[in-house]
């Protein structure tokens, strides 16, 4: 086939192939979009309506606490407070309360008092009377249910009933106060307005939310019963598909734009193509088959004067490789494949040899000959003696090697592979060359040369045992001599169950796959202000869930990531995962967000520049975002650290001091870096209240940093005894077990919801 023919099927095929993508990929994944988009209005506004209801709701309950908790009140139920009405309830009374009626009933049900607006229903006053009866009926049957919507004659009604107390919650209740309000047209009008939805009510079961499709258009029904205790009725509307039109639309016109323009293109690059690259590449390749043919190297490719593109060139450069193949061809065979010092293989040679027994043989005996220190053996003695070294440590191994194999693999590095000896085979060698070096070193007068060996016998036939694994064991044993003295011989399978360097090698490996495969996690740790309680903050900890270990302590993996550099890519992903999460709850429960930062992140500015791009993508409020440092980290290069300080000041964020305690910072040093908030270690804790010293230590400590005008947070408390002792002595902010231990989000919202509820009121 020729290879314009080739050109226009394969141009033709990626058209279609970029239009099929554009009709099956694309275009399934814009429509899936949009009517995701669609979905998402349509739970937005669901979550709109709810949450209207449950302020309406609200609203209503807080208007009914502020008249039901309340000595007035208390004292008319009695029948103590003849003036309360006159003095309180009027007609205007009810419409600034935005209800329709209000009833008093004494502690045995009775209507005690009830007034109605006049504008809301025009009843009469034995309606009146019937109505009023009815509602103390359905209060004394709630048992203890505060709310309801039900179905009377007159249409929906939403009443909220409680207890009337004396103002301090005292009680006993003398009686119930019940407020009433007309799920009228007004009220639904009032409901849509907020909502900017079409709203209607109608009966409903009880249950969850429902929704359903006809003609693409989503009906939506909300019991009321979700947001009220008792309800009989639900909310109704519907939603237009608008996003999933709309993208249809623009799909169709955009297919047959595509399919236009893809005609278009092909025709014009076709003809471009053909004539300024096709026709001279086939003339050159023509060429290029006379020359093999005729294996000629003197031949070369003809050469168009007149034209200087990059066709030309590429014939021009194949005529300079045609004149220096033969001259390099000779010289590249000899290079490849020895060192030309020793006269040894090199590397590649050993590859290709362990290539050529990996099949024949079940094991290979290897020995690894890394020579200690050699870099001041050169340079104390010189260069000639060091390769003198070299050269007499090849001639022993060729010496050894009976019908094995050795290089040279590195500067002072010498590997043999025996297909067929065992670790007693290999160790008796391996005695008699560091002997023989050590003799050597003795009769010349170098002195301190010595060489460490690692021997390892390799299963050749394990399908995953490739030449890398080998080289890569080699180096290992190698560097576990090193660090256990230098001047020793030592075994793979002596290391292989206890090396230090292979756990961190392979928590390196296990690191950077679980950034890689999402395997970390958030943690929350509540920040408390006890009196009056009150969760004001919130610190982000890492917890690493391993697939096969399970989960790994902070304590094991932050050291090695400090240590390989990967604390950056840690410390980036952490920010970013705690604005993604928390900033909802942060604006909601208005908490601060506390991030910590390690010392290599400020040095190498990496965190400064994540912080101003999750900021600006996130408009997460950066005077809720606390970054701690801890204070072993403050020692050191204090300039630095006061332009990173500043640098977070400018953009609002507020900064911590972490494990104050653990280092040995002075208070005069601390001062000058500006902090916002001191966080006390928590072993100043521990020893509270029964050690002296301790609780003399933390009082100083308060009362220093209060007059500092410092913010104050105290970790580690867990006993009820130990948060007495803060709570006398200071108005710091609480981090301990007492109040929680660090949870997953799913559990901090929880937490966060429950302590809403509990002290809200």
């Amino acid at each position: 086939m020729r290879i314009r023919t080739k050109l226009m099927i394969a141009m033709a095929l990626n058209i279609l192939v970029f239009v099929g993508v554009i009709f099956f990929v694309v275009r399934p994944y814009f429509i899936e979009k949009s009517m995701e988009q669609d979905r998402q209005t349509v739970e937005s506004q669901i979550a709109s309506v709810k949450e209207t209801l449950a302020n309406r709701k609200h609203m209503l309950e807080r208007t009914l606490v502020d008249w039901a908790v309340w000595n007035d009140a208390y004292a008319f139920i009695q029948g103590k407070n003849d003036s309360f009405v006159s003095s309180n309830i009027s007609e205007a009374s009810l419409d600034n309360l935005n209800v329709n009626a209000i009833m008093f009933l004494d502690r045995d049900g009775n209507v005690h008092y009830s007034k109605f607006q006049k504008a809301s229903l025009a009843l009469s006053a034995s309606e009146q009377e019937a109505f009023i009866s009815e509602i103390a009926t359905r209060v004394k049957g709630r048992d203890g249910k505060q709310d309801a919507v039900y179905a009377s004659e007159y249409g929906p009604v939403l009443y909220a009933a409680h207890p009337i107390l004396r103002s301090d919650t005292s009680g006993p209740a003398q009686g119930t106060l019940v407020m009433l309000e007309f799920i009228s047209a007004d009220f639904i009008a009032d409901l849509s307005a907020q909502t900017k939805l079409p709203l209607a009510i109608g009966p409903s079961e009880a249950g969850e939310t429902k929704t359903s499709t006809q003609d693409g258009w989503t009906r939506v029904l909300i019991p009321l019963d979700l947001v009220f205790e008792e309800a009989e009725f639900g909310v109704t509307f519907v939603v237009e598909p608008t996003h999933y039109r709309n993208t249809v639309t623009m799909l169709r016109l955009g297919m047959v734009a595509l399919l236009v323009l893809g005609v278009g293109l092909f025709l014009s690059l076709f003809w471009t193509i053909y004539h300024v690259v096709i026709r001279r590449l086939m003339k050159i390749v023509g060429e290029l088959k006379q020359i093999t043919i005729e294996r000629d190297s003197r031949l070369r490719v003809s050469l168009n004067e007149q034209s200087q593109d990059e066709i030309e060139q590429m014939a021009a450069s194949m005529n300079e490789v045609l004149a220096a193949l033969e001259d390099t061809r000779a010289e590249v065979l000899d290079k490849a494949y020895r060192d030309a010092l020793t006269q040894l293989p090199n590397r590649l040679a050993i590859e290709d040899y362990f290539s050529s027994v990996r099949g024949d043989h079940n094991q290979i005996g290897v020995i690894g000959l890394d020579l200690d220190n050699f870099r001041r053996i050169n340079d104390q003695f010189g260069h000639r003696t060091g390769d003198a070294v070299l050269i007499y440590i090849a001639s022993r191994l060729n010496f050894y090697k009976e019908d094995g194999f050795v290089a040279r693999i590195g500067a002072d590095e010498f590997m043999f592979l025996h297909p067929k000896w065992t670790l007693d085979e290999l160790r008796p060698v391996a005695r008699r060359l560091m002997r023989d070096l050590s003799d050597w070193s003795e009769m010349n007068g170098v002195k301190g040369l010595t060489s460490t060996i690692g021997l390892d016998v390799f299963a050749s036939l394990h399908p995953h045992h490739t030449y890398e694994v080998m080289m890569g064991r080699l180096d290992v044993v190698l560097h576990e001599a090193k660090l256990s003295g230098k001047n020793r011989i030592l075994a793979f399978q002596e290391i292989e169950d206890g090396s230090h360097y292979l756990q961190t090698l392979e928590m390196e490996r296990d690191l950077r796959r679980a950034l890689e495969n999402d395997e970390f996690e958030l943690y929350y740790q509540p920040i408390v202000s006890p009196h009056p309680f009150a969760v004001r903050g919130v610190e982000a900890l890492i917890r690493w869930n391993h697939p096969v270990k399970g989960q790994v302590s902070p304590g094991l993996f932050i050291p090695i990531a400090e240590q390989l550099g990967l604390i950056s890519d840690l410390g980036r992903w952490v920010l970013r995962q705690a604005v993604s999460e928390m900033k909802g709850h942060a604006m909601r429960h208005h908490l601060f967000l506390s991030v910590n930062v390690s010392k290599r992140q400020i040095a190498d500015g990496s965190f400064l520049a994540e912080l101003e791009d999750v900021l600006a993508e996130s408009s997460f409020d950066p005077h809720l975002l606390h970054v701690e440092i801890t204070e072993s980290d403050v020692g050191g290069n204090l300039y630095e650290l006061q332009q990173f300080i500043q640098s977070l000041k400018t953009l609002g964020v507020k900064i911590s001091l972490d494990d104050f305690g653990v280092g040995t910072s002075s208070l005069s040093f601390l001062q000058s870096l500006q902090l916002d908030l001191i966080k006390i270690d928590q072993n100043f804790v521990k020893g509270i209240p029964e050690n002296t010293f301790d609780r003399a230590l933390l009082e100083g400590l308060y009362q220093t940093f209060h007059t500092l005008g410092l913010d104050i947070v105290t970790e580690g408390v867990e006993r009820p005894e130990q948060l007495a002792f803060v709570l006398e002595h200071s108005s710091s902010l609480i981090q301990g077990y007492h109040y929680s231990k660090p949870v997953p989000l799913a559990q901090l919202e929880h937490y966060l919801k429950k302590t809403v509820t509990l002290y809200d009121w």
